[in-house]
């Protein structure tokens, strides 16, 4: 899941912020100690932050025929960092989550953001079983010494999607690695159709059309940030897309039980496999986010 952790000022101010404000010069947020390009990476993060959950909401509140049922949350666990979650629930997108985090710790190897951090999740559980759930993350960590780092997971989990929708997505993203000169074979995940058993017991089901992105190689320049903004964007794009082309098409008791199978192993996968949802997002925040609106067990 998360994947992840972690919003210029004016876009703070609508989306997190009193919390995140409040903490200038603190741990996590001490903009002022990044180098000049980290600096310009953090602040190219808010605005993407801000701008990417504009536009999320745009896109689902649309089919939804307008906003439907919205909730809010935030919480402050003590020696971990703010979390904000945003829900919108309807007809046609079932539950959209946003995520955004600024975390205040460093625990390696995963949090490693003492001197700067955000992190964005977005997530969408719809309402047809041939469209899969949504999950895309991105963090960008300036680590207590200086080190910065990119991550990012986006993909779509396996439901009953028809064969043209995944090689729709799967191209879609080649276009934007190639664009950028880096590899799909490096970026596209490889922990797809795995046996749900021994190291892969409880992993979710992933379409691997999307990527995954971590590794000290993925610096937090604006080359790195350009690419994995392209990617967030058309990801996001490519997938409403789909939705919108499948959300009233008919499907059978088989299509319902795979989208059954999709949401159980991904509440499955955030209970027992994602090592950030076990041990250090809050239970309350993970699930507010991306927790399907049902699961059959």
């Amino acid at each position: 899941m998360l994947s992840r952790v972690s919003l210029v000022l004016i876009s703070l101010l609508s989306i997190a912020p009193a919390a995140v404000q409040s903490q200038s010069g603190t741990m996590g947020n001490d903009i002022d100690a990044l180098s000049p390009e980290q600096a310009i990476v953090a602040r190219r993060m808010l605005d993407f932050m801000a701008t990417t959950e504009a536009d999320f909401w745009r896109r689902a509140d649309r089919l939804n025929g307008g906003a439907g049922v919205t909730e809010s949350q935030s919480w402050d666990p003590p020696e971990n960092g703010h979390y904000e979650v945003r829900v919108h629930r309807g007809s046609v997108v079932e539950k959209a989550g946003v995520m955004t985090v600024m975390t205040n710790v460093e625990k390696k190897p995963f949090i490693i953001g003492g001197r700067w951090n955000r992190f964005i999740e977005v997530a969408v559980h719809p309402k047809t079983p041939l469209v899969g759930m949504l999950h895309a993350t991105f963090s960008v960590q300036i680590s207590s010494d200086g080190v910065g780092n990119i991550g990012a997971t986006m993909d779509m989990m396996q439901a009953a999607q028809p064969p043209e929708d995944l090689e729709l997505m799967r191209s879609r993203v080649d276009e934007v690695l190639l664009r950028h000169d880096a590899s799909p074979d490096r970026y596209h995940s490889k922990a797809c159709n795995k046996p749900n058993e021994g190291m892969w017991k409880w992993h979710r089901l992933g379409t691997c059309t999307g990527v995954s992105m971590y590794g000290p190689k993925l610096v937090a320049d604006e080359a790195t940030f350009d690419l994995v903004t392209d990617l967030y964007t058309t990801i996001i794009a490519t997938y409403f897309e789909i939705l919108e082309k499948r959300q009233a098409q008919p499907y059978d008791a088989t299509a319902l039980a795979a989208q059954d199978l999709m949401r159980r192993r991904w509440l499955e996968d955030q209970l027992f496999w994602d090592m950030l949802a076990k041990t250090f997002v809050p239970y309350e925040a993970w699930s507010a986010v991306n927790a399907p609106p049902v699961v059959h067990f």
